[in-house]
């Protein structure tokens, strides 16, 4: 009797875990922002022994249409300055587009905390790129920033590995680089998207 209740204990519980797994391998996915707001997507690549950092920003609207982004790349000493460098590069592509109400998303924890929190409790090396990031959002209506996991954020990951490989910066608003296109299909977006 008491074999058999433990047989029943351990299939039990290897029952629960198997649901547990299922449960815990749904993937992230990119969303829609609110109605009138646009959502800009920021990430970086950066390569420890070159000092190489790929920034990648993707913009999309409430209706999932992309509105441009862009694939630079430029020299930063950690991987957090080469997030905060991306950030930046968001919000500025931001501003440049003329948008007024935007969120912004980061697969990067430190730097969400960092643009929403204290800055004197960031790292000290960024805090002139977090005054920069400051200032330009206030030029908006309305923003946020937002943490999101990495499988949210796949389109600036993917732009930020791709301006790494590059020799020049690429900003695009009508033609959207091939390379994303699957990306962003996954994302949910027609294919090929409308810019």
């Amino acid at each position: 009797m008491v074999s058999e209740f433990m047989q029943v204990q351990t299939e039990s519980v290897m029952s629960m875990n198997d649901n547990t797994a299922e449960v815990g391998t749904t993937e992230a996915r990119w969303s829609a922002p609110p109605h009138a707001y646009c959502k800009v997507n920021v990430d970086a690549s950066w390569e420890k022994g070159s000092k190489v950092a790929g920034l990648g920003v993707v913009v999309r609207d409430s209706n999932a249409v992309c509105l441009g982004g862009s694939c630079k790349t430029r020299l930063a000493a950690s991987a957090i300055e080469a997030e905060a460098h991306a950030a930046l590069s968001g919000v500025n592509l931001a501003a440049q587009m003329g948008l007024s109400h935007v969120v912004f998303e980061s697969d990067s924890k430190e730097l969400v905390q960092s643009v929403k929190g204290h800055i004197q409790r960031s790292r000290w090396t960024i805090f002139p790129i977090l005054t920069a990031i400051r200032r330009a959002c206030s030029g908006f209506s309305s923003y946020s920033w937002n943490w999101v996991p990495r499988g949210a954020n796949k389109a600036a990951d993917a732009a930020s590995s791709q301006a790494r490989r590059r020799m020049c910066d690429e900003v695009w608003e009508t033609s959207l680089p091939s390379s994303l296109v699957f990306v962003l299909q996954a994302d949910g977006l027609p294919c090929p998207p409308t810019l």
